[in-house]
């Protein structure tokens, strides 16, 4: 916030005219030129969010050779140097969103450090920001669900209703969908993500759509939501908006769970200049 210093006359000669304090606000500062740390945007469910992408690759100050992901040091020095200057400047931050672009940021090594950090700088900058966290569950560990608890909300991808379907279409073990299950089970914190995909697993099928609303029901996230997404190559097929809109009601039916259509494949869009 900015102290500019005003006239204000109260009738008095110009002598003794008065020099009274106006606090006026800085413009909204967007940040987009920065690879780790991007926003101020608006958005019609996360409301005023920025984003820290943890899964981008290539970075010079990587991890190691091996794991080319940004330094933990790095992401928290970043992330406080930008949630430091937009707190000053008087913008309101609702949701600090961690994502990957390019590889799931639960896979970041230093995944819990840099959360814990985060969870210090929501604190004591944005104390009232939802701090969340938008994973594919693909990486099954037992620190997981201790992992996942440290965050507000957890955009969680869920799209198969058995291992079946689950290992067919995504390459896992039949066995990891119960390991993948058991993580998400019990959170309180869980909003489900899919986007019906129909390609070497129809989703959007009846059998399908049956079975996995079961184990929404049993996995009892706060919400659901589901993608429209326009589909990508030969192999995998959007489906027709009347049919996940079919599909979000009997999700509400069955369970008991609101269930959202949500436009756009990203849960954080980053912004452009």
């Amino acid at each position: 916030m900015a102290s500019v210093w005003r006239c204000r006359w109260d009738g008095r000669p110009p002598a003794v005219k008065e020099l009274m304090t106006e606090v006026v606000p800085q413009p909204t500062i967007l940040v987009t030129d920065c690879p780790i740390f991007s926003g101020p945007i608006k958005s019609d469910r996360l409301n005023t969010a920025v984003g820290i992408d943890l899964g981008s690759l290539d970075r010079s100050l990587a991890v190691s050779r091996e794991v080319r992901l940004p330094r933990a040091s790095v992401v928290v020095t970043t992330v406080a140097r930008h949630l430091i200057r937009i707190s000053k400047s008087g913008e309101k931050v609702e949701s600090i969103v961690v994502y990957g672009s390019e590889q799931d940021p639960a896979a970041h090594p230093d995944i819990r450090t840099i959360t814990e950090n985060l969870r210090e700088l929501r604190n004591k900058w944005f104390s009232k920001a939802k701090l969340s966290l938008v994973t594919d569950c693909g990486l099954l560990t037992p620190e997981m669900p201790r992992l996942l608890n440290f965050y507000d909300r957890v955009y969680a991808r869920f799209e198969y209703g058995t291992a079946k379907s689950y290992a067919a279409a995504t390459g896992h073990k039949p066995a990891d969908y119960a390991t993948a299950c058991g993580m998400l089970t019990g959170l309180s914190n869980l909003i489900i993500v899919t986007r019906v995909p129909r390609g070497e697993v129809d989703a959007s099928s009846e059998t399908e759509v049956k079975a996995w609303i079961k184990k929404v029901g049993e996995l009892k996230p706060r919400e659901v939501w589901i993608q429209t997404v326009e589909a990508k190559g030969k192999k995998t097929k959007a489906p027709a908006k009347t049919r996940l809109t079919e599909i979000a009601a009997e999700v509400t039916e069955k369970t008991g769970i609101a269930a959202h259509i949500v436009t756009g494949e990203q849960i954080y869009t980053r912004p452009t200049a």
